[in-house]
């Protein structure tokens, strides 16, 4: 068994949790130190966040980090 990052997961509920809290783009960078075009490729979808993005990002909205990622079976040949 392997985790695998569930990306798809994480970007859907980046933006749900943004727009739901009426928080901006400019707000979530400002209190994560993450530059602007990084978070966009994020949220859009286009780029997985490195760990301490992840982190800082799963901790401003309370997210329980282990639910982006799923079991899979890994199969040899």
């Amino acid at each position: 068994m392997k985790n695998q990052f569930d990306g798809l997961r994480f970007q859907m509920a980046l933006k749900v949790w943004r727009k739901m809290h009426g928080f901006s783009v400019t707000d979530i960078v400002e209190l994560t130190g993450i530059p602007r075009s990084t978070y966009n490729f994020i949220e859009s979808g286009d780029r997985t966040p490195e760990m301490a993005y992840f982190s800082r990002l799963c901790q401003l909205m309370e997210f329980d980090a282990s639910e982006f990622f799923i079991e899979s079976v890994v199969t040899h040949g």
